[in-house]
């Protein structure tokens, strides 16, 4: 049985227009280690947007940061992204042992400030 392992981390959703998009958003993240990195989902979506629905298709970017490093990330995102609006969400992450191991190996030498 593999015991989950509460931590400091949070599993983080951020919006992109294109695949593209959040290539460059990630890269830069990842770059400055503010993220340890992940996939780009991407497929239909629909939103209410100025009173009206719109549909398109929509990607999010799927990473892992520490908590003391979401203000930076979340800069950095807005400052790369080209929306009008960079959506992100923070969600406490409770992970099994493997995954929890893998975030410490790459924060381990992660100061707070880059």
């Amino acid at each position: 049985m593999d015991t989950k392992i509460k931590s400091k981390y949070l599993q983080v959703m951020i919006s992109c227009e294109i695949r593209q998009q959040g290539l460059n958003i990630l890269h830069a993240l990842v770059e400055k280690q503010l993220a340890f990195g992940g996939p780009i989902f991407s497929g239909p979506a629909k939103f209410l947007w100025k009173g009206e629905i719109v549909e398109h298709d929509y990607c999010y970017i799927f990473t892992f940061t520490r908590e003391d490093l979401r203000d930076d990330l979340i800069r950095e995102a807005e400052s790369v992204s080209v929306e009008a609006i960079c959506m992100m969400s923070f969600s406490p992450l409770d992970g099994n042992r493997a995954l929890m191991r893998i975030l410490e190996d790459t924060f381990e030498n992660r100061e707070n400030k880059p």
